[in-house]
């Protein structure tokens, strides 16, 4: 009955908005553990809070303003989305010492990713694959 439970509570997306400060990298991870732990999903956590990590780090740091951060179960896998309220897309940037790895990971960690306006502002997403539970794919 549980799993049944946590399959139904995939229908809908989990969603958070976090603070317009440095905490909110924390936060994020520990809520995409906390929605997966939830849905007894099969995807390296890992993976999954560090693509949610770089996401509110961006907008923490160069978009201001407070993140609001969702996750929603795709037909084989998740999808992660970070919004704000700045129209500017991400640009990404060469890393180096002082950072710019952010959109580099999350395009390396993610199946696809992308952004598209929405309100005044902008949602950057991507979507992770789920391995299969018995190890076919």
């Amino acid at each position: 009955m549980d799993s049944m439970l946590s399959w139904a509570a995939r229908a809908t997306p989990a969603t958070t908005v976090l603070p317009a400060d440095l905490t909110a990298e924390g936060e994020a991870r520990r809520f995409v553990a906390r929605v997966l732990s939830a849905w007894q999903g099969t995807l390296p956590f890992e993976d999954a809070t560090l693509i949610a990590s770089e996401l509110v780090a961006n907008v923490v740091r160069h978009a201001g303003g407070a993140p609001k951060l969702s996750i929603a179960s795709t037909a084989g896998g998740i999808r992660i989305e970070c919004e704000d309220g700045n129209p500017l897309p991400p640009r990404p940037k060469a890393g180096g010492p002082d950072g710019g790895w952010g959109l580099a990971l999350v395009e390396r960690l993610s199946q696809r990713w992308g952004v598209r306006p929405r309100g005044a502002g902008k949602v950057v997403w991507c979507e992770m694959r789920l391995p299969s539970p018995h190890g076919h794919g």
